[in-house]
């Protein structure tokens, strides 16, 4: 009874991956089926505008016949009066009289400066005019660089003494003099107010365990009765 029992559950788990196995082949081919569906439109919709090109546009000429009838007709609708060829020109006919002079019209625009003539003559110096008023002063220049030192002059004689200068800064600690007497102890002072007493401390971490030591000898067994000294 327990190999058939065994036997039937292996039975059963080669079933259920059977069926795993065809749900996936199902699902695969749900998505192979509208792949081929969408495939199938695009090359439907690509040969319908491939029999159009076909149909509009002549091999010979590789032009689009439908646009150029288009263009045609928008050329014949817009220009009645020039679709065909020019006509050679005509004799020139006698010149009419002039008619009245119609009113004048808007000024227009300057046009384009020209071009610079040469230089004229230089003309005669003219009188001198008036002294015109004196400008600001000009900013100070910068200064220029310092030339070099001259030899030095004799020695003049010796002026008067100076006002005091500047206290100088304090010379080095001389040497230590000798001690003195111990002056008299004075007078014990007041006792201070206790201060307050501070928070306490964190608790410390337990500290990193010690080296394992050498392990011992194991010890030996000795026999103290009396049938070993036999």
């Amino acid at each position: 009874m327990d190999t058939l029992a065994t036997l039937l559950n292996k039975a059963l788990e080669n079933i259920n991956k059977i069926n795993n196995e065809m749900n996936k082949l199902k699902s695969s081919q749900n998505v192979l089926i509208n792949k081929y569906k969408v495939a199938c439109n695009t090359i439907s919709t690509l040969e319908k505008k491939i029999n159009d090109i076909e149909n509009r546009i002549d091999p010979s000429i590789a032009i689009d016949k439908i646009e150029l009838e288009n263009v045609m007709i928008k050329l014949c609708r817009e220009n009645p009066n020039n679709l065909g060829p020019q006509g050679p020109i005509g004799n020139k006919g006698e010149i009419g009289d002039s008619g009245p002079a119609g009113p004048m019209g808007i000024i227009g625009q300057n046009g384009m400066r020209g071009i610079v003539g040469p230089d004229g003559k230089e003309g005669k110096i003219g009188e001198q005019g008036e002294k015109g008023l004196t400008g600001d002063k000009g900013l100070i220049g910068d200064k220029g660089p310092m030339g070099e030192q001259g030899p030095i002059g004799p020695i003049g004689n010796k002026g008067r003494n100076g006002e005091m200068g500047i206290i100088g800064d304090e010379g080095p600690l001389g040497n230590q003099g000798p001690t003195g007497d111990n002056g008299e102890q004075g007078n014990k002072g007041e006792e201070g107010d206790i201060g307050k007493t501070g928070p306490n401390g964190h608790s410390g971490g337990q500290g990193a365990r010690g080296i394992e030591g050498v392990r011992g000898k194991t010890g030996k067994m000795e026999c103290n009765c009396k049938c070993a000294k036999l």
